[in-house]
């Protein structure tokens, strides 16, 4: 959960951290990939993804199946079809990939850690159509290909959103 909050929390962690989790709940919060690794093995989930801009428009994206594998596995991102929303299909390329964190490059990209260049941390492809953490920028960055907190299908790679959800 990512928000408009005083004081930002920072999505820029370690592997360690993200393993744990961190934040606070009511505000924002990573819950910890470990925590989400045990949920989504339990039993069947779909995933729905709440977005906002900057200009209050929301959108969501609904899959169809949702599970992260175990940290032996490097926390992989596991998705079913694309089901419904108005946000897009910006998870796309992110499915069957394993987490990345800026100590800990498990992308799909030779050339360099996309967690680092894009100061977040995610299941990168090489590199990524959503990035939710991403460093929070406020609305659009022009100049800025790709950073922020963003999901392509829904502002495009020059915007970070203000509150994302999943």
């Amino acid at each position: 959960k990512r928000g408009d909050y005083t004081p930002r929390e920072d999505f820029y962690r370690t592997w360690l951290e993200y393993k744990r989790g961190f934040g606070d709940l009511q505000r924002q919060f990573w819950l910890g990939n470990d925590r989400l690794s045990i949920l989504t093995n339990q039993d069947s989930y779909r995933l729905r993804v709440d977005l906002e801009d900057f200009d209050a428009q929301k959108r969501f994206a609904e899959y169809s199946a949702f599970r992260v594998s175990n940290e032996a596995d490097k926390y992989r991102l596991i998705l079913g079809s694309y089901l419904k929303g108005d946000a897009g299909d910006s998870l796309v390329t992110q499915n069957n990939m394993q987490f990345s964190t800026k100590d800990q490059d498990n992308d799909a990209n030779s050339g360099y850690s996309c967690a680092q260049v894009y100061n977040g941390a995610w299941w990168y492809n090489a590199c990524h159509s959503t990035n939710l953490n991403g460093g929070y920028l406020r609305g659009p960055h022009p100049t800025v290909y790709a950073a922020g907190v963003n999901w392509f299908t829904f502002r495009g790679h020059y915007y970070s959103l203000k509150t994302t959800e999943m």
